[in-house]
């Protein structure tokens, strides 16, 4: 083989080389599973990237900060007068305005959900109950279950009978259970005879709080229960029962 020859495969295979040795890296930092991607660490080191990352925080808060700020809204609630609560409840409904990322939205249901007996919060929570983010619906699923009153009802229920996340209708039923009025009662009662167990589950927990009374998750005894029959509540719930008997089985 000539010179020429031996040194242009030579670089052939020392890029052939580099290029393994750069994918090697690449998947080694990929396992560092970072938030910002797998090259963040990188990104810390590079001038170019903090000179940016300082220019956005000079142009307003960062995504972490605003994050961070819901939060500490939602804990110094009850310690503000009604006046700074005001003012911080309108503060919130105007970024939910704005806002597109659908995780501050869900940390603004509940930071709202703290004064969520206010008319201007509880206003926004169920208006929030139309977002397009699943994530966001089932917290107010869940707020909703602190404030019983005609307009939270109604949303609880269109959440429950129709939502199309089914963790979203199980959180709205199971709520319904503070939510006393015959017409959540028919609902839970129909809920008993739903085709998946897991609805069938959350109603009998929402109607343990809208009775005071407890029949350990037996669907049957709740049917019974609220035919109008004398039912005794069981000593033991149906897991503890099948839990007894894993000795046995061992």
């Amino acid at each position: 083989m000539d010179e020429t020859r031996w040194v242009a495969k030579t670089k052939r295979t020392f890029g052939m080389r580099q290029a393994c040795h750069l994918l090697c890296l690449l998947a080694v930092l990929g396992c560092c599973g970072c938030i910002d991607g797998p090259m963040f660490q990188l990104k810390r080191l590079n001038p170019v990237i903090q000179n940016e990352w300082k220019k956005d925080r000079e142009r307003g808060p960062v995504y972490s900060q605003r994050v961070e700020e819901m939060r500490l809204i939602k804990l110094r609630f009850h310690s503000m007068t009604s006046e700074e609560q005001l003012k911080w409840i309108n503060t919130i409904n105007e970024v939910v305005e704005k806002e597109s990322s659908p995780e501050l939205r869900r940390e603004a249901v509940l930071a709202l959900g703290e004064v969520v007996e206010r008319p201007e919060a509880t206003g926004t929570i169920i208006n929030l109950a139309k977002d397009r983010n699943d994530k966001v619906r089932l917290e107010v699923s869940k707020v909703l279950k602190k404030y019983p009153s005609p307009e939270t009802t109604k949303t609880l229920l269109a959440l429950a009978a129709a939502d199309t996340s089914q963790s979203v209708r199980l959180a709205a039923t199971e709520s319904l259970g503070t939510h006393r009025s015959d017409e959540v009662k028919q609902f839970l009662s129909k809920q008993l005879n739903d085709r998946s167990p897991a609805m069938q589950y959350h109603a009998s927990l929402a109607l343990k709080d809208f009775t005071g009374k407890d029949f350990k998750g037996d669907v049957s005894l709740w049917k019974r229960y609220l035919a109008g029959e004398e039912v005794e509540p069981p000593t033991v719930s149906l897991a503890e029962s099948m839990q007894s008997y894993i000795p046995f089985l061992r």
